[in-house]
């Protein structure tokens, strides 16, 4: 019989053999007990592909709906099988599942579903932020007069820009009585925690390109040149109104 392994080329060929290749060479090294080291792989391989697949189902529960269950499992555990995670924490997987749904053939006659999966990401990423105060009246009264500087938002704020009705097409997935939305119509997302949960509301396009300034720590002056552009017309209170709105200014 061959040396054995060290322990890190044997955990390599284990995640190896975890994400479907073929593991030979790990066979010898398995204590059978009545069920053949290729099976007892096996077992492991599907078992992994099962808590991936749920943590997908969890994360992204619209999506699964607008596919049905099957379709999204089959997907699910396809992502597993190929990608895996790449992270020690299962809170990171799925980062790339909205690339790989736009990218499957089957998905093709619903170009929509991406962006559904993509403000999902966003809302587990919003959820998992860190908290932060807002900011005091003062504070930010200073801020505003400073167009060089920079206007920090909460950690949880997050934004979307979408080329479809998504926050509709989420509503439509999750809700008992919103009614099928028109897909093919732009919509841009702003999302925060509130109270422990996720809020969203649809904002105006000059008010999404302003606010993902400031999700960069663009200066002021900046943010407020990305908005104009998108809309020039949009003054800058307006630009503001959500944000102040729902306290969206970190201390």
């Amino acid at each position: 019989m061959p040396a054995p392994p060290s322990l890190p080329e044997l955990q390599r060929a284990f995640a190896r053999a975890l994400q479907g290749g073929e593991a030979p060479a790990l066979h010898a090294w398995i204590a059978a007990r009545g069920i053949d080291p290729a099976a007892r792989l096996r077992i492991y391989r599907h078992a992994g592909y099962a808590i991936h697949v749920e943590v997908l189902a969890t994360a992204f529960p619209a999506l699964r709906r607008l596919l049905g269950e099957d379709s999204f499992d089959g997907l699910a555990t396809r992502h597993a099988a190929r990608h895996g995670n790449c992270s020690g924490n299962l809170q990171d997987y799925g980062a790339d599942f909205a690339d790989f749904i736009a990218a499957q053939a089957e998905t093709a006659a619903w170009p929509w579903l991406d962006a559904v999966a993509r403000l999902e990401w966003l809302r587990q990423q919003a959820v998992l932020a860190a908290d932060e105060a807002p900011a005091d009246a003062g504070a930010l009264l200073a801020a505003l007069a400073n167009a060089q500087g920079t206007l920090r938002l909460r950690p949880s704020v997050r934004v979307l820009r979408s080329d479809w009705a998504v926050l509709d097409l989420w509503r439509h997935a999750l809700l008992p009585d919103v009614a099928t939305p028109e897909p093919a119509v732009p919509q841009a997302v702003l999302l925060w925690r509130e109270h422990a949960q996720v809020a969203m509301r649809a904002i105006a396009p000059a008010q999404a390109a302003f606010a993902e300034a400031l999700c960069r720590r663009a200066p002021l002056a900046d943010a407020l040149a990305e908005a104009q552009a998108v809309d020039a017309a949009t003054p800058p209170e307006a630009l503001l109104q959500p944000l102040l709105e729902h306290a969206l200014f970190a201390a």
